[in-house]
């Protein structure tokens, strides 16, 4: 949030967003292939969807 001007705060935080579905996604591919184990990946999956879900509030509560 130290960025100087509003477009800047919402593309970075978009970045942030996609970063957190790319963990996701990598924690559904290793709960595939069982790497991890069901109720951690299940857990970790939920947490990810939770701060995608905050960073869209944040996302749309800064405007200019």
């Amino acid at each position: 949030m130290e960025r100087g001007g509003y477009a800047d705060k919402r593309y970075f935080l978009s970045v942030a967003k996609g970063s957190c579905a790319e963990v996701r996604t990598q924690l559904m591919v290793g709960q595939e292939i069982e790497f991890l184990e069901l109720t951690l990946a299940t857990h970790w999956i939920s947490e990810t969807r939770e701060l995608s879900r905050m960073l869209t509030g944040l996302i749309n509560r800064i405007t200019e």
